[in-house]
């Protein structure tokens, strides 16, 4: 599974190391302006995204539109993704 990582700080190297243990590939982002983080997101073939932060409106922005144009989750905790 292709997950994206959104996080506002520097916290994702031990959320990749997780997933890619479990047989993720991972991409980390902000991925820029929303609608071109969610159509880049969508080429790239994302299958769900894990958001590390609260209250930051772009990142939520972001996920909330990925969801809607992909059907796709977004998860905020590592324990609610699949294995």
């Amino acid at each position: 599974m292709e997950i994206a990582i959104l996080s506002a700080a520097d916290v994702a190297g031990s959320y990749t190391a997780a997933l890619m243990e479990r047989g993720h590939e991972v991409s980390i982002g902000p991925f820029g302006r929303v609608p071109t983080a969610v159509a880049s997101m969508t080429e790239d073939g994302i299958d769900g995204v894990l958001i590390l932060t609260d209250g930051d409106e772009n990142l939520d922005d972001i996920a909330a539109r990925f969801i809607t144009a992909t059907g796709c989750p977004v998860w905020h905790d590592l324990t609610e993704i699949p294995r």
